[in-house]
């Protein structure tokens, strides 16, 4: 029985530890967001396309109260802050959407038959395909999201909001 008491008391004092320091960080979180002007930042990780990431690597896609997007990452030069009115096009795909489109590859090894032939099984991963234009030169990245949970229709419904706000 004292082993119990023992074990209990054991459990409440790390899971108080252990949300004091998710409080923490949260609010360090906070205080950066509000420092750094950020409306919205998603965890995403960087495919291919951007000059100044690595491929396969994670950034914060932020999008700013500024009119702005960035990409954060620590210690990295992602470069600068991008005007929401510079970009050509912003989409969020899934995979099966993205296999559902009929590639040159496809059309060329099945012929007219690419149209006809069954896609594989869903698979309900998202990606952000984002084109801009920086310093006169068109740039067109590909994210993909972090986790399941982590939904990335709310970058495009934003962009939305704030280029029917100002007019854009």
């Amino acid at each position: 029985m004292i082993l119990f008491i023992m074990v209990v008391i054991s459990i409440i004092i790390l899971l108080n530890y252990v949300y004091k320091d998710m409080a923490k960080t949260e609010q360090q979180q906070k205080e950066r967001h509000i420092q750094e002007n950020v409306m919205l930042e998603k965890a995403i990780y960087h495919l291919s396309g951007h000059p100044y990431l690595k491929e396969n690597h994670w950034v914060y896609f932020q999008i700013r109260n500024n009119n702005t997007i960035y990409f954060r990452k620590e210690n990295v030069n992602t470069g600068m802050e991008i005007p929401i009115s510079d970009l050509l096009k912003y989409e969020v795909k899934t995979e099966s959407e993205i296999r559902h489109d009929v590639t040159l590859a496809r059309l060329i090894a099945l012929g007219i038959f690419a149209f006809g032939v069954k896609k594989k099984s869903k698979i309900e991963e998202q990606f952000l395909i984002v084109s801009y234009v920086q310093n006169s030169v068109e740039i067109q990245c590909i994210f993909k999201q972090c986790s399941e949970n982590e939904k990335l229709g709310d970058i495009v419904s934003t962009i939305n909001r704030l280029k029917i706000e100002k007019g854009m």
